[in-house]
């Protein structure tokens, strides 16, 4: 007889009765909570099992088995571990803390389809951090304005350019926008021997959000962004399995989720990674998010920990970001994350090109060991940026 497939799952409760708890989200999950005269060999192979109550003064640490044979799809897991236990009324509060799946179920989910791993070939292997420029203003640019800005911080030193999430255009003003920027991408890289990328992110109703990806990759588009908590990750999950360019999964709506009534951080992240986010995007730190750096460690264990075959995702960071808050995040992760400015770089005092400069001289500055004060003597762009920035907002 076969090894029975399971997820092992781990919930955070509150609730006056925690054991009856745990068997009534077990039964819940899997077969439904009034046991019937139905049920047989055959329905119990799907039956959820406690295996581990901890009771705590306030919180109860509850592990659950659930079989998994039958699940392939983003829907069908989140439904299977996150689905209506979350409304039963024995609860006070439920938080998803996190799971772990078989290797079974993860060789039928996608994964990074490219990895930080094949980002980095992508980029010639340079020893240094993926720096995102977030175009600013995030609404109202023409196609052309919006390619002018692009270049600037692309020839100034950053190596992606991306919209913000809240761009929202019709399919032929999107097309029109990417293409003048993946042109203004072919200048800046002919000028500084250096890759650089347009990213695509598709806002519209589901299929036409992927005839959008489909058309933005041969646009040149060569990587995207999705906020899967906004479309469901099952958009995600469809995104990834047409393995076009790399996909970047934005935290934009996540906050909702990460309550204590809820998903914890630790399971989003790793929904994340193993339905095909090659990228994590997580809220900064001295940034205008809310963030800790407990939470960061735990984003980027979940980019990185053995999941069956699964590559390897690269953590981002962003939210208010400039020069001068790029060395706490290198002194957490050395050059393997990806960095987003918006403001920071298209609102520096001379211009996106000069904000541009403020991040690689600010890394230059960091990877030869050299505080910022000093630094930024002999550095004009990095000295306004520090100035500008003194105060974000």
């Amino acid at each position: 007889m076969s090894k029975p497939e399971i997820i092992r799952t781990t919930y955070t409760i509150r609730s006056s009765d925690v054991p009856r708890a745990a068997a009534l989200i077990a039964r819940e999950m899997s077969l439904g909570v009034k046991k019937t005269a139905y049920e047989t060999a055959g329905t119990e192979s799907f039956a959820a099992k406690p295996l581990k109550v901890e009771e705590g003064k306030k919180y109860a640490r509850v592990e659950i088995m659930v079989p998994s044979q039958r699940i392939s799809s983003a829907y069908g897991l989140v439904l299977s571990i996150a689905g209506e236990i979350s409304c039963l009324n024995i609860l006070k509060s439920i938080e998803l803390t996190d799971f772990e799946p078989s290797p079974a179920l993860l060789s039928r989910l996608p994964g990074p389809q490219f990895g930080a791993e094949g980002i980095a070939a992508r980029r010639g292997n340079p020893k240094r951090p993926l720096f995102i420029t977030v175009l600013k203003p995030s609404q109202g640019l023409t196609p052309k304005e919006y390619a002018t800005i692009a270049y600037e911080s692309l020839v100034g030193g950053m190596d992606v350019v991306k919209s913000d999430e809240l761009l929202q255009e019709p399919e032929a003003d999107y097309i029109k926008r990417l293409e003048a920027t993946v042109d203004a991408a072919r200048r800046a890289e002919a000028e500084t021997g250096e890759p650089k990328w347009v990213m695509m992110h598709t806002v519209d109703r589901p299929q036409s959000m992927i005839d959008r990806y489909l058309k933005g990759a041969r646009t040149g588009a060569k990587i995207a962004m999705l906020s899967p908590a906004a479309s469901g990750f099952p958009m995600l999950e469809e995104l990834a399995r047409h393995s076009q360019v790399p996909i970047m999964a934005h935290m934009a709506t996540s906050d909702w989720l990460w309550q204590k009534h809820g998903m914890s951080v630790r399971a989003w992240a790793r929904f994340m990674r193993i339905l095909g986010s090659d990228l994590i995007l997580y809220p900064a730190l001295k940034g205008t998010l809310k963030a800790t750096k407990s939470d960061l460690k735990t984003v980027r264990e979940m980019c990185r920990i053995p999941m069956g075959d699964m590559k390897s995702s690269l953590i981002a960071v962003g939210g208010g970001m400039h020069a001068g808050t790029l060395g706490v995040h290198a002194d957490l992760f050395g050059p393997d994350f990806a960095y987003l400015c918006g403001g920071g770089v298209c609102g520096h005092p001379d211009g996106a090109r000069a904000g541009g400069q403020s991040i690689r001289q600010s890394w230059d500055a960091w990877s030869q060991g050299i505080p910022l004060e000093k630094f930024r003597k002999k550095h004009k762009a990095l000295d306004r940026a520090l100035t500008a920035f003194a105060t974000y907002v």
